[in-house]
Order: C-alpha cells, then structure tokens, then sequence
C-alpha cells in the first residue's frame, strides 16, 4: 500500500468542511485512481478523531453500511440528513464544492494528477 498515496487521500477528506460530504469517485478523481482504491484507503484509516471518515460516501451518498450506526449521530450534529430511504443523504444536496475542493487540494499537495489538462 503505498503510504504517500494514503496520506494524500486524508488531507482531502480533512478539507470537507463539517456539513457536507464527497464521494469515493470524487476523491479518486483528484488522483486519478479507482474509487475501489479510495475505499481500501479508508478501511484503513487513521482513530477516528483525527479523520472525519463519514463525511465520504459512495456515489448515491451512503456510507458503508457497516458504520451508519456511527455515521447517523455524527451526520445530525453537523446537519446533514437521511434521505427518505434512511440510508444516506442526497449528495446533490451535501456534496462539498469540488471546485474549492480540488483548489484546497492543490494549494496543500501540489499538481492533482487527476485535474491535469493533457
């Protein structure tokens, strides 16, 4: 696993603002790798304290099942609601801005390779 890649990874999630949330797509498009990938990343993650994990989502805006336990006191202390299903949010609606995102990013790590215009 490569270390670098990791820590990348949870500066981003560090930069979603309390509130709002970002996909596992969203994050590998910044580094131009395979959501998959973002997500092994993060079934690794650093104590909770230190990473605000359940501010990532799949594409649909659910979080991993096995953690909406943890994931629903943490979304209403910041405001974020259930869809209807009670699932996950409507990321349409909670999704960070990515452009700010990905400037943040940037400013922090340097060159995202996924934002390259080649």
């Amino acid at each position: 696993m490569n270390e670098q890649l990791r820590e990348q990874v949870y500066a981003v999630v560090r930069l979603v603002p309390p509130g709002r949330v970002i996909s596992y797509g969203d994050i590998a498009e910044l580094f131009g790798i395979n959501p998959r990938l973002v997500g092994r990343l993060m079934s690794i993650s650093e104590p909770a304290d230190e990473l605000p994990w359940w501010r990532v989502t799949n594409s649909y805006g659910d979080p991993p099942k096995r953690l909406l336990d943890e994931v629903v006191p943490r979304w209403a202390e910041e405001g974020i609601t259930f869809k209807p299903n009670g699932i996950g949010c409507r990321i349409k609606e909670y999704r960070a801005d990515l452009a700010a995102l990905a400037d943040d990013a940037e400013r922090l790590l340097g060159p995202m390779p996924g934002l390259r215009d080649d």
